[in-house]
């Protein structure tokens, strides 16, 4: 720490010099609500104590890591690392455990650099392509979704549509392990389909340009695109065909084939899913209702 400085009564320059960080990037690290800003004793005069100090060298070893503002205050806003060797255990033990064990926060420490920009690229073109559809986005909305450069995008991935098939993977990903974690030990086949179902609706405003856009694009001729969704919707399929085959063997379903019933329910839950985004007043707890009345039941009149 500079010499004229009274420990724990800093100004802003003798507060860089302390860091090793430039006043421009501790006054951003301010803007963006990593570090609370001090009281003015004085008109025009801030002093920061050291408590100010550990935690910008905290933030200063996070950013190293290559971490991006937001995970840094994602981090920070749940966890108080009082000086570096803090972060740097919660980190190594992030590191030791499993992914299953991770909680949020956990998992971004964990990344490595590489893993962690690949994973804010993902996001920001989530929410882009969420917004913008898949035709009207750009690599540059994406960039600035992200906080990056359009060149950083570049670096890892050749362009949008390999961004929006990464998208679409780790979407469809994510949706299918949520949908077999709300369904969890359900007591059998029909309402294990239906949990997953009302995991698909719900999710349904946020995935509709993952189909719209490979649809559209896929009848405009993009071959590669074509058979991302075949293959998309073939997981689908597969995912749902499991339980309509147990179902067969509890004797709870008649013996059909299970791949035509699970394409057939998956486009039902699109229907539903268009009826969820575009009717106000639509119940879906409701047509569920039915619908499982329907699947167990069939059309023919009993007798």
């Amino acid at each position: 720490m500079a010499d004229n400085a009274r420990s724990g009564h800093m100004k802003m320059k003798q507060l860089s010099q302390a860091a090793g960080l430039p006043v421009s990037t501790i006054k951003f690290y301010m803007s963006k609500g990593l570090l609370e800003v001090p009281e003015k004793e004085k008109p025009n005069v801030v002093y920061y104590d050291e408590a100010f100090l550990r935690r910008l060298l905290v933030i200063k070893s996070m950013r190293a890591e290559g971490m991006s503002i937001k995970s840094m205050k994602s981090i920070l806003d749940k966890y108080s690392f009082d000086k570096v060797s803090d972060w740097d255990d919660f980190r190594a033990r992030a590191r030791e455990k499993g992914a299953h064990e991770l909680g949020e926060e956990e998992r971004l420490a964990a990344m490595s650099d590489e893993e962690r920009r690949t994973e804010e690229i993902l996001n920001a073109a989530f929410r882009v392509f969420s917004n913008r559809g898949y035709h009207n986005a750009t690599v540059d909305d994406i960039a600035q979704e992200a906080g990056i450069s359009k060149g950083t995008c570049y670096q890892y991935f050749p362009g949008k549509e390999d961004i929006f098939i990464a998208t679409v993977e780790r979407t469809l990903e994510t949706l299918l392990a949520e949908a077999d974690a709300a369904a969890g030990d359900a007591g059998d086949a029909l309402m294990r389909l239906g949990i997953e179902g009302l995991t698909f609706i719900s999710k349904y405003r946020d995935l509709q340009f993952m189909f719209m856009g490979m649809i559209s694009e896929a009848l405009g001729g993009n071959e590669r695109l074509r058979k991302k969704a075949a293959e998309a919707f073939g997981k689908v399929a597969e995912f749902l065909t499991r339980d309509i085959q147990k179902g067969i063997a509890d004797g709870l379903f008649r013996p059909v084939d299970p791949n035509t019933v699970a394409y057939a329910l998956f486009g039902i839950a699109e229907v539903v899913g268009n009826r969820y985004v575009i009717e106000e007043d639509f119940d879906v707890l409701s047509f569920f209702v039915n619908l499982m009345d329907f699947l167990q039941h069939g059309l023919y009149a009993e007798g």
